[in-house]
């Protein structure tokens, strides 16, 4: 999984974020990968709030978990940085997060909330 495709990739599996991806782009003249996937946080956050949908949020936090694994160094500092910080700035999110995330993932998010000195 290479960063410089993250985007169309993470969209051929989630379809339901291609209009948020082609906003994106008509609003950026290209794609942002952190930018595109802090936008997407939001949603994520949401839905890991809810806890309504848990195939849907499981299937996200595979494909975080194939981030996490598979992913070039880009990617993976995309998953820290910009997709997993933003679920420990609440520790009832990150606590629901914990129930789906792989140990790669888990072991990303871990560090860093040391990192925002947080754990």
């Amino acid at each position: 999984m290479e960063y410089k495709d993250l985007a169309i990739h993470f969209t051929e599996e989630f379809e339901e974020y291609k209009r948020y991806l082609q906003e994106h782009i008509e609003f950026n003249g290209e794609i942002l990968n952190h930018v595109f996937f802090g936008e997407c946080s939001n949603y994520f956050i949401e839905l890991i709030g809810k806890e309504k949908d848990i195939p849907k949020i499981k299937e996200l936090f595979d494909y975080l978990e194939l981030m996490a694994t598979s992913g070039d160094d880009d990617v993976k500092e995309l998953l820290s940085v910009t997709i997993l910080a933003q679920l420990g700035d609440s520790k009832k999110i990150l606590k629901n997060a914990y129930k789906y995330m792989g140990s790669e993932t888990r072991k990303a998010s871990n560090e860093i909330e040391r990192f925002w000195g947080r754990n």
